[in-house]
């Protein structure tokens, strides 16, 4: 019987993103959107061991939320950054100093240490951004935090994951009750955007599988949502699936996520 795989969201918001998927002594980085400083602080207080292998940091795009402490986190940690061709264009493009960087391609798939790992493209306003399946044995966990909208593919990668990490960002009533200019409500609500609550919820009911047992959702906007809001939308539609066996959590920016275990 495998190790089992741990989810360890550090945190999740517009002001910084940073999860560390684990089994075993070694571990993946998906983003890097906290200075080092940061992210060490938040990485202690996650209770993660001091000795965990990370093996590499994993990029979805280059908005700053995600990438603000990267190129001092892959140096410090001394492990390399993997992104799309087109991401670390626009990355060296902004910052000189970035070294080499692993490529990968939306469709490809590629080991890790231990782990095989699946990039996918999502819909969202940047630079051919990317979700991830990480997997390790019979285990999978999809993360798919920026997405404008659960097209074909979104679903096709999600299906059946053991472990959910999915953006349930804004509810449509506070955003449009919000002072932000309507350029942005449109972005957001865009098909390049993000992912409203109902939309998250309606995604849910098209992927959970009988292998899905932990539901994360995440990058929940402060201003323009309640985790309480986004929760009780994605409880109703596992209550209608007569799924209660799933274990549903969220993930803040103010604090790391205890870890979830599949």
């Amino acid at each position: 019987m495998s190790d089992p795989i741990g989810v360890t969201i550090l945190g999740s918001g517009s002001s910084g993103n940073a999860t560390i998927v684990h089994c075993g002594d070694e571990g993946i980085v998906i983003d890097a959107g906290f200075s080092f400083r940061e992210f060490k602080k938040r990485y202690k207080q996650s209770g993660l061991p001091k000795d965990l292998k990370l093996r590499g940091i994993l990029v979805t795009h280059e908005h700053a939320d995600h990438v603000k402490g990267l190129r001092v986190c892959s140096n410090e940690l001394d492990i390399p950054i993997f992104a799309t061709r087109m991401c670390a264009d626009v990355l060296r493009m902004r910052d000189d100093q970035f070294g080499q960087m692993s490529l990968i391609a939306a469709g490809g798939h590629f080991s890790l240490g231990g782990f095989e790992v699946v990039p996918f493209s999502v819909p969202h306003d940047a630079n051919d951004p990317v979700g991830y399946v990480i997997c390790r044995g019979s285990c999978r966990v999809g993360i798919a935090t920026d997405v404008g909208n659960a097209n074909n593919t979104v679903k096709y990668e999600l299906r059946n994951c053991d472990t959910l990490v999915l953006e349930s960002n804004h509810d449509l009533n506070m955003l449009a009750a919000s002072q932000r200019p309507w350029s942005l409500k449109q972005r957001i609500m865009g098909s390049r955007g993000h992912l409203s609550n109902v939309a998250t919820a309606e995604l849910l009911g098209s992927i959970l599988g009988e292998n899905t047992r932990n539901v994360i959702l995440a990058h929940i906007s402060r201003e323009c949502n309640k985790p309480e809001i986004a929760m009780d939308n994605a409880r109703k539609q596992l209550e209608q699936m007569g799924r209660n066996d799933i274990n549903l959590t969220y993930a803040t920016q103010e604090n790391p996520l205890e870890t979830i275990w599949n």
